[in-house]
């Protein structure tokens, strides 16, 4: 992958420095609504449990940032918008405004959309190699089909992953991410002494397994839709805002100013050589 040297704020490029202050007044926004509903919530009773979804979205909204500054490495604006689209889209509609339980397709279609918006993220290792399939011949064009294999398989990794997330929430933070538990069920274990962690365990037993089924599907036709996007890109030549992505993720515009003080340094440093005597023996 490309480097990319980190730049403050100001030394971005204007097209960068736009896209970073737009990036930034949006995650304000969402991280405000959180916190709003997340207050409502705890006033009004919370039956759902949304409270602490609340809370953990005005939270992890900022974990991008975290990483940026320990890792000393920018995201594009294409992962982060990516990123603010899946956690508004689950979290805060679905989740936070109970969008799940009251429309019985909306958890397909945020699964569906999950599936291509985070092939942003799964491509980052292999943005060096994409980025040189843009810029190479027909051989190396060749070489992108078999990266579209790579890219389906890393992606279903993510949703696998996702699922045992989802379930452990589920079992350790009283959430319904995979269904609700049968209340008999529930009755019948709290008549037994049966609470807490012990009940979420025994009764995740009598939750269908259609929710994780269909989020698995939903979730590869998504990136199955990206596949077909980027193979469309590669036999045609043209944009279709691949190229633009794989630019967009390489660093190509966040790292102007980084290249350009690059080149000044070297030039600097060329100028200090030529200006320096040499020792004659």
């Amino acid at each position: 992958m490309h480097e990319r040297k980190w730049v403050k704020l100001g030394d971005l490029s204007s097209g960068a420095y736009t896209k970073r202050c737009v990036i930034l007044l949006a995650e304000v926004a969402v991280s405000v609504v959180a916190a709003i509903t997340a207050i409502v919530n705890g006033i009004q009773g919370d039956p759902e449990n949304r409270l602490f979804t609340c809370i953990c979205t005005a939270v992890f909204m900022w974990v991008p940032h975290v990483i940026e500054r320990a890792a000393k490495h920018r995201f594009s604006a294409s992962q982060h918008l990516a990123y603010i689209i899946m956690l508004t889209g689950s979290a805060i509609i679905g989740s936070a405004f109970n969008v799940f339980n009251k429309v019985a397709w909306y958890d397909c279609v945020m699964h569906f959309l999950s599936g291509y918006v985070m092939m942003t993220f799964i491509i980052i290792p292999f943005a060096g190699k994409l980025n040189k399939i843009e810029e190479g011949g027909k051989q190396e064009k060749k070489s992108g089909f078999a990266m579209i294999l790579v890219l389906l398989l890393c992606s279903m990794g993510t949703a696998a992953v996702w699922e045992i997330m989802e379930f452990t929430v589920d079992i350790f933070a009283g959430q319904s991410s995979q269904g609700h538990v049968p209340p008999e069920v529930l009755a019948a274990l709290e008549e037994q002494g049966v609470t807490g962690v012990a009940a979420a365990w025994e009764g995740m037993k009598y939750v269908s397994v259609l929710d994780t089924d269909l989020d698995m599907l939903c979730h590869m036709g998504g990136t199955l839709t990206f596949c077909v996007h980027y193979a469309i890109h590669l036999l045609t030549g043209k944009n279709l805002g691949m190229r633009s992505l794989i630019s967009d993720i390489c660093g190509k515009d966040m790292n102007t100013a980084a290249r350009r003080m690059g080149q000044e340094e070297g030039a600097l440093c060329d100028e200090e050589k030529s200006n320096t005597p040499s020792n004659i023996g």
